[in-house]
């Protein structure tokens, strides 16, 4: 990392543009490149704190335009730090608490929406969508790809930016297969969509998205629903401290932007996602205090680990020379610690580590402190649901590890025979298993549509075969990875649960114990589960306080998918489709879920 440009790094195969231009953050200048987020600009500027709320601040945290957190105003209209690209001259200002006035998005209202109709609309631009969209698009069919994302890939591939160069034999494997995989896809034929967002969904396959240009209404006969999954949470006291977020948002920074997140960084939770980021971005030149494992050491369980070796032997043995390459750095890597507390001024710059038990119990006196500027924390994950929830689809969670399953046949076919689920959307299974559910899907949806024939029996039988290799692989990844289902244990009377409207946990246990006896009347009593990030980040954690033990979770025990399901201008719903407003439509689907909860 150089000192002149702060925590910007370099990546093999990957050149940042020369041409650097200027933006200001409360009225200081920031350096900024072509291809930037402006979360991306401002944390290589040392900038951590995003948004104000209340007495403090937030900063970035999911990294995904998930949460909210790093809302900020950008030349005075509110926009997302991690989804929105950094250009010359923008002004750009810390986003106010959410009910000060004067933060509505000023875009002009009233214009008709355009409509569009395809065959098969895929919602998500990652390994299970890009690879569906292909094999719909090689057997003919017309394809419509949105994607919230600037850049096709995902989450797993997280390609860098146009503006960037890119050397294609310098790459690592992992953006050598993605750029591979966005290639084929935009060869096909398909229409490719992005930045957009899908706010909302109605009845006879229609999605409501909301595009640069006003609002759009996508029909189609089939819908791919690809939209992968978020880091889950696990508050502990400082957890809403500015520097610390996701390892997902940290490696978005990475890869995606090529600039870490601090130069004295903690990484903790559960799975090997953290190894992996810790192993790149050590190999940047961060350096990696410490990586705290929920799990116990895999030397502790040699039948597992060999389960593991035998299902997956190439992936194994990467993840062995990872281990091998963190202990070569003199990485200390704590099995069976959490991060317990993290405190700081501005931003997090002290975190703390402790010991739990097999029942998730925090052993006193094993705690070890660290001086940091930057934590990254993840805690497996949680499928993005609600726009499957939102046309009827239902899931259900996984008594051990807590995972939440889309119910679906074996090609990702809902109960609603219309709508396919692939990937971790559906529930976790990692890229190369979300790329081969989503050929498998799209070559059904061929199927189903009456596409020219190709090779198909033979090709299906291919692509089981290696789904259910994937399947054994990922059974026997995470039962070397299981560990205690932690939900509030490591959580303060004062820890904040809910983020976005500020409730911590002390009230949330006193809600419940005045009566409080389901989500909906949690909701109606504090506003739990109210805020921009609509109850994703906090369900799991009130489930637990109201005695919900996992595995007894439907869909009809979520707070109900809402539209819009991402921010979106409310001047931009104020279109027609033929002759009536269709925000109507809209409000009356959440009067609805209101009465439904």
């Amino acid at each position: 990392m150089s000192a002149d440009r702060g925590l910007r790094i370099e990546l093999d195969g990957v050149t940042r543009p020369d041409d650097s231009f200027h933006l200001s953050f409360e009225g200081r200048p920031v350096i900024a490149f072509p291809g930037e987020s402006v979360a991306a600009a401002l944390i290589a500027a040392g900038e951590a704190g995003l948004r104000e709320a209340g007495d403090s601040d937030r900063g970035l945290f999911c990294g995904m335009g998930v949460c909210g957190e790093c809302d900020v105003l950008v030349d005075g209209q509110p926009r997302r730090a991690c989804m929105e690209k950094a250009q010359p001259g923008m002004s750009i200002l810390r986003h106010p608490p959410i009910r000060e006035p004067g933060t509505a998005d000023s875009r002009a209202a009233g214009d008709d929406w355009e409509e569009r109709s395809a065959d098969v609309l895929v919602v998500g631009g990652g390994p299970a969508g890009l690879s569906a969209a292909i094999a719909a698009a090689d057997a003919g069919l017309d394809v419509v790809v949105v994607d919230e994302r600037q850049q096709p890939g995902g989450q797993y591939y997280k390609q860098p930016p146009d503006a960037f160069r890119v050397a294609g034999d310098e790459l690592d494997r992992q953006f050598a297969e993605g750029r591979e995989l966005v290639h084929h896809a935009l060869a096909s034929g398909i229409d490719y969509l992005a930045p957009v967002s899908v706010v909302a969904a109605f009845a006879g396959r229609r999605v409501a998205v909301a595009t640069a240009d006003g609002m759009l209404l996508l029909t189609a006969q089939r819908i791919v629903i690809a939209t992968g999954a978020y880091e889950r949470p696990l508050p502990f006291p400082g957890w809403t401290l500015p520097g610390v977020m996701t390892t997902g948002a940290a490696q978005t920074l990475l890869r995606g932007n090529q600039v870490v997140p601090g130069k004295r960084v903690l990484v903790a939770g559960n799975g090997p996602l953290n190894l992996q980021v810790a192993d790149e971005l050590s190999r940047a030149g961060a350096e990696i205090v410490a990586v705290a494992e929920l799990a116990a050491s895999p030397i502790r369980q040699p039948a597992r680990s060999a389960r593991l070796l035998l299902s997956g032997p190439r992936v194994a043995l990467e993840g062995l020379r990872l281990l091998a390459g963190l202990a070569a750095r003199r990485i200390p890597l704590l099995y069976r610690h959490a991060l317990v507390k993290a405190e700081g001024g501005d931003r997090v710059e002290r975190a703390t580590l402790a010991l739990i038990d097999a029942e998730g119990r925090r052993l006193p006196g094993s705690e070890r402190a660290y001086e940091v500027d930057a934590v990254c924390l993840n805690y497996g994950f949680l499928p993005q649901s609600e726009l499957a929830r939102a046309l009827g689809c239902e899931y259900r969670q996984d008594p051990v590890t807590g995972n939440l399953r889309c119910e679906r046949d074996g090609d990702g076919r809902t109960a609603v025979p219309e709508v396919f689920v692939v990937g971790d959307s559906g529930g976790l299974g990692g890229a190369r298993l979300a790329a081969d559910q989503g050929s498998f899907a799209g070559a059904h949806i061929a199927l189903d549509l009456g596409a020219p024939s190709l090779p198909m029996a033979t090709h299906l039988r291919r692509l089981e075969a290696r789904i259910r290799r994937h399947q054994r692989f990922q059974e026997a990844l995470w039962a070397v990875f299981r560990a205690p289902f932690l939900t509030t244990e490591l959580a303060t009377a004062d820890t904040l649960v809910c983020r976005c409207e500020a409730l911590d946990l002390g009230r949330l246990q006193r809600a419940v114990a005045g009566g409080c006896r389901s989500l909906a009347a949690l909701k109606q009593s504090t506003r739990a589960g109210m805020g921009r990030c609509q109850g994703r980040y906090c369900t799991t954690s009130l489930r637990a306080l109201l005695g919900h033990a996992p595995g007894d979770v439907g869909s009809g025990d979520l707070f109900a998918p809402r539209p819009p399901l991402k921010p979106v201008a409310l001047g931009l719903l104020a279109g027609r489709v033929g002759p009536e407003p269709v925000a109507r439509d809209l409000l009356a689907a959440a009067a609805d879920d209101e009465r439904a909860d």
